[in-house]
């Protein structure tokens, strides 16, 4: 009902805490903290500020692992059931092919290596400092 509204060429509305419900039917957003807009556009743009972070899977998770826990452009690494999840320093596209270049060199088989999608309510929890009491 509400995509009907919008492809009459309508402005609607909405406001609610259901995050994952207001990515999947919103085109813009707007975060309100304490009563006050911190920040809004559409909700790639938002996902795109968020901390860089790639999902590598390798033929040796503990060598990859090693590897990555000393690389510079890596903020951490972590083991997760299907592989790694690495957090970067920055968001740097040369940090990202050194590290699959290191893994190549280091003779591990690359099985994955993908951005992580962030979802709207990962963006809200790092925009508004409220991370840590969600966890």
């Amino acid at each position: 009902m509400i995509r009907g509204f919008v492809a009459e060429g309508r402005t609607v509305l909405l406001s609610s805490h259901l995050l994952d419900e207001v990515e999947k039917i919103c085109d813009e957003v707007a975060i309100v903290d304490r009563g006050k807009v911190v920040v809004q556009g559409s909700i790639a743009d938002l996902a795109a500020g968020g901390k860089q972070t790639i999902l590598i899977a390798t033929s040796d998770e503990e060598q990859a692992l090693a590897l990555l826990s000393e690389h510079r452009g890596v903020k951490s690494a972590i083991a997760e059931a299907n592989g790694l999840r690495v957090t970067l320093s920055a968001n740097s596209v040369e940090a990202q092919d050194d590290i699959s270049r290191r893994l190549v060199l280091a003779g591990l088989a690359i099985r994955r290596f993908e951005p992580a999608r962030v979802s709207l309510e990962q963006r809200f929890l790092e925009i508004t400092s409220r991370l840590e009491e969600a966890a």
